[in-house]
């Protein structure tokens, strides 16, 4: 009895001094973005030092283990970076130094746990932002796309690539503007000046709809429908809408130009300028003009955007059919348990392989689904760039280990997947 007592005492003396010396990793998430509330449960064999080490916790959470709710619920470094850096974490938690990130924002009594250590919850204030930036000073992580110049971007070895484009009116074609309306064409070709000088790719908005004119590229059933394949099919991550009003006034001349961004695979706004400029009665000259006046901030809202896009992954969309002639559907079961049906499978892999696990349904049926807002990482978890092609080409042989015959294509941001059995 003596033997199993001494034993018990043993193991509970272990069990305290791990207690003591490791962080606490029960911390939850509150609210906020760059900064942060959360809920942090932590214990030390000192009560003075439980709220301390609760602050402590949050912080050290945060920076390896995660948080569910922050950045995807994904560390920020790895465990092996703490003995790396050996000297950083001696500064920030031996030196106090964790205060300058993190405060608590009550101050509750700590009480005894089963242990026999002083257990408190905490409320603690974190300033992330603050942190993420001391730990790129400290050469403790790699930047993220949008803490980058369009030039930085580019070297690491992802460049976004943007289609300048006419304004249209509802019931007007790119057709007729290439062919009547000189001032936008200059206008247009000003603007894709202005991007190429800072480094970001273009695509001819003009080559393109000319060589998808003469191969006849597209099927569609009228001028409005080619006008928005040529934009999807492009290639190009954004498309900026040009429209430019021009005025002569005896001497004089004027011009409002309005440039808006939007995301080609979603539609989604991502910038908008309108600039008005006078004096020379020279178009060019006057185009020039009105772009340098606004280009400084349009251009670094449209950059800081693609960082955007970047960082949280290339946005697609998803369309599943059946063949024609395919004994399968959608809602046929797949695998010996029979639980899931192939929809499932797919929508189970997207949850799995998208940024944060976010995509929108936009329907289904037996023979179809649509699947948009899917974010793909642009980079896997070797560190490799990746694609839209290379998200599909994944899919399509996830489905094929699950005895799916399926094949793929890719149509500008959106993968067509065909369920052949």
């Amino acid at each position: 009895m003596k033997k199993f007592t001494w034993l018990l005492l043993f193991f509970l003396s272990v069990a305290t001094l791990q207690a003591q010396d490791n962080f606490s990793r029960d911390v939850i998430y509150l609210s906020g973005e760059g900064t942060i509330t959360l809920k942090s449960t932590a214990s030390s064999s000192e009560k003075k030092q439980a709220i301390p080490m609760a602050v402590k916790s949050a912080i050290d959470t945060y920076l390896f283990a995660g948080i569910q709710g922050v950045d995807d619920g994904k560390p920020i470094l790895k465990e092996s970076d703490r003995s790396t850096h050996s000297y950083y974490f001696d500064r920030l938690y031996e030196n106090n130094r964790y205060a300058v990130f993190a405060k608590p924002t009550d101050s509750p009594k700590p009480k005894k746990n089963a242990l026999g250590l002083w257990e408190v919850t905490v409320t603690v204030l974190l300033y992330k932002d603050a942190l993420d930036r001391d730990l790129l000073q400290n050469d403790m992580r790699q930047p993220e796309a949008s803490e980058m110049s369009a030039e930085e971007v580019s070297d690491n070895g992802i460049n976004p690539s943007i289609m300048v484009v006419p304004y249209k009116q509802e019931n007007e074609t790119y057709q007729q503007i290439l062919s009547g309306d000189s001032d936008k064409r200059i206008a247009i070709s000003k603007v894709q000046e202005e991007f190429r000088s800072i480094g970001v790719t273009t695509v001819d908005f003009e080559a393109k709809y000319n060589a998808a004119l003469r191969s006849n590229e597209f099927e569609y059933e009228n001028a409005g429908s080619f006008d928005d394949q040529l934009i999807k099919s492009s290639g190009a991550d954004i498309y900026v809408s040009v429209d430019i009003i021009k005025r002569n006034t005896g001497s004089k001349g004027s011009v409002s130009l309005t440039l808006k961004a939007y995301e080609t695979a979603t539609g989604n706004l991502l910038s908008s300028q309108i600039s008005n400029y006078s004096g020379t009665t020279s178009f060019d000259r006057l185009c020039v003009g009105a772009i340098h006046k606004v280009s400084e901030e349009f251009l670094a809202e449209v950059v800081e955007s693609l960082a955007k896009t970047i960082d949280r992954g290339t946005s697609v969309t998803l369309r599943v059919g059946i063949a024609e002639g395919s004994y399968r559907t959608l809602n046929d079961e797949v695998g010996n348990d029979g639980l899931f049906v192939i929809s499932d499978y797919i929508r189970t892999w997207i949850r799995k392989n998208a940024v944060g696990g976010v995509f929108h349904q936009q329907g289904k049926t037996d023979l179809s689904m649509i699947l948009d807002n899917i974010q793909i990482p642009n980079k896997d978890e070797n560190g490799i760039l990746q694609d839209a092609n290379d998200f599909a080409v994944r899919l399509t042989r996830y489905l094929k280990k699950l005895g799916i015959n399926a094949s793929n294509r890719l149509d500008g941001n959106t993968i067509y997947l065909t369920i052949e059995d």
